[in-house]
């Protein structure tokens, strides 16, 4: 039977992994602890986190909260760490792959596991800011277009009332 202090810990963790909406895998060997600190304050910034765990616990706290076991034990391997996205899966994605040393292994984006290639395109994604603005441009264009119908529907009735009129008299 495990350790209760051990029981607890994992417990604790599940709580903490709960709210995520997106987790990334990685491996921190060669990042100076300096730099790890300087990537928790980026990504609580992000609202985003980052915790080292040891793989058995992280591994039972994963399986614990409905992820497989199969594709879970596959990122859990060496040294790892995982980066808790809150809020945005691509911001975090953008700061993970911009960190010098660290090394993605997979991740789990809103229940569906991700590769490190997978994780670079999401990465490449625009901001949120840029894609509400080109969803704006796009909203402009098409109201152009609409007006343009309308001008011509518009002029299409002035013809025939005029020929209409023209008919009577």
């Amino acid at each position: 039977m495990p350790a209760q202090k051990k029981i607890e810990y994992v417990e604790k963790i599940r709580e903490r992994l709960k709210p995520g909406k997106a987790f990334y895998f990685t491996d921190f060997t060669g990042l100076a602890v300096k730099h790890l600190e300087v990537l928790r304050r980026e990504l609580r910034k992000n609202n985003a986190g980052y915790v080292v765990l040891r793989n058995t616990l992280g591994f039972l706290a994963m399986k614990d909260m409905g992820f497989d076991e199969n594709r879970i034990n596959e990122l859990f391997v060496g040294p790892t760490g995982i980066a808790i996205a809150f809020d945005d899966p691509v911001v975090l994605a953008k700061v993970l792959n911009s960190t010098e040393n660290l090394k993605l292994k997979g991740g789990i984006v809103e229940g569906k596991f991700f590769d490190t290639t997978e994780i670079t395109r999401l990465a490449k994604i625009p901001s949120r800011d840029v894609l509400y603005g080109q969803m704006v441009g796009s909203i402009n264009v098409i109201a152009n277009f609409v007006g343009t119908l309308e001008s011509i529907i518009r002029d299409l009735m002035y013809t025939l009332e005029a020929l209409k009129d023209k008919e009577v008299k």
